[in-house]
């Protein structure tokens, strides 16, 4: 995940991202990790393979807005697609996170400029997701001025894994072949001629190399997909969403990405931050991770700690390596959930 700024009134002190079950602070001339484990995070004493597993190098860090960026966007956007999108309808995917919206957004100030249909078009993933995204999503579209699409992601066969394969895991994201496949449905069923995604370069390594030929292009469409932010920071989609009054609360309580809450590359602190989002059916996911910690993990660790940890995030052996770094860690020294959620949330504050 991207670093992002924080704040102490309006002085940027540091930088805060969160990876595998790690909270990285990172300030001028040095980095400090943090593992997590229930209310607190302990720092980590040194290099470990668990952290060689699970490290994702930090993306450049941008803080600076671009002077006019929103409406030079707009301008360029319209050089390039007033032919393209003239007439056509385009579905634009919407999670109810900054990007999404903020997308939402310049698309529908672009309809100012383009002659085109717009469609926002929210899949919801059942059992796996926070019930209250799905009012949010319906309330950024309603305020924005955009019809509003829901689609469901196929609830049998989401029961079929979770009974068969327990909660996703890394390596095994059977949840994001099931949310891809309802978008694919939501297209055909629209008639849609483009469908919009909200992914940007700097969010991580690989939505940098799956974008950069649009960059190096300046082009806002590859194929069928249209983005008019892949080069926006995170800042710049916050700025969009909080000047249209449109942030997602967990932002507010200092959690970084609006998810399912029961995502595998969630780390720790954000799972322990999002413990009180209302789901379908807790127990049903629960038992169905006890039986699969009875096949794979019983002989590792006790269900309390497999439970407590998440460990259904990891395949067997990298669970065992997620338990040997807790030998890794100062115990000592460590910052407190309130400490992290004041520090991820202090952007909004100051934006």
């Amino acid at each position: 995940m991207e670093a992002y700024p924080v704040f102490q009134g309006l002085r940027r002190t540091h930088y805060i991202r969160t990876f595998g079950d790690y909270v990285e602070l990172l300030w001028d001339n040095k980095v400090t990790h943090y593992l997590w484990s229930g209310e607190l995070g302990f720092r980590t004493l040194g290099n470990s393979n668990f952290l060689k597993a699970v490290y994702e190098d930090p993306m450049p860090l941008h803080l600076e807005l671009r002077e006019n960026f929103l409406e030079k966007r707009l301008v360029k956007a319209q050089e390039q697609l007033g032919r393209v999108l003239e007439g056509k309808t385009v579905m634009a995917d919407l999670s109810g996170g900054k990007d999404s919206t903020a997308q939402l957004i310049l698309l529908d100030r672009l309809r100012e400029k383009i002659r085109f249909n717009l469609i926002a078009v929210y899949v919801h993933m059942p059992y796996l997701e926070p019930l209250e995204n799905i009012s949010f999503a319906e309330r950024v579209a309603e305020r924005i001025g955009v019809p509003f699409y829901y689609k469901e992601a196929d609830r049998g066969m989401i029961r079929y894994f979770l009974q068969r394969d327990s909660l996703p895991k890394r390596g095994d994201r059977w949840c994001t072949y099931l949310k891809s496949k309802a978008l694919r449905e939501a297209r055909k069923e629209l008639k849609a001629d483009f469908e919009a995604k909200g992914d940007r370069m700097l969010e991580s390594g690989k939505r940098m190399k799956k974008l950069k030929n649009m960059a190096i292009k300046t082009s806002f469409i590859h194929g069928k997909t249209l983005n008019l932010i892949y080069d926006f920071s995170a800042a710049e989609t916050a700025k969009i969403v909080k000047e249209h009054h449109l942030v997602h609360p967990h932002y507010l309580q200092g959690i970084p990405r609006v998810s399912c809450r029961f995502c595998p590359y969630r780390g720790l602190y954000e799972i322990q931050a999002s413990k009180n989002q209302e789901v379908e059916d807790e127990g049903f996911l629960e038992d169905s991770a006890r039986t699969h910690f009875r096949r794979y993990y019983s002989m590792i660790v006790p269900w309390d700690i497999f439970w407590e940890l998440s460990l259904w995030r990891f395949q067997p052996s990298l669970a065992r390596l997620r338990l040997q770094e807790m030998r890794n860690v100062d115990y000592g020294e460590f910052v407190s959930i309130t400490d992290v959620r004041r520090m991820l949330a202090s952007m909004w504050e100051v934006l």
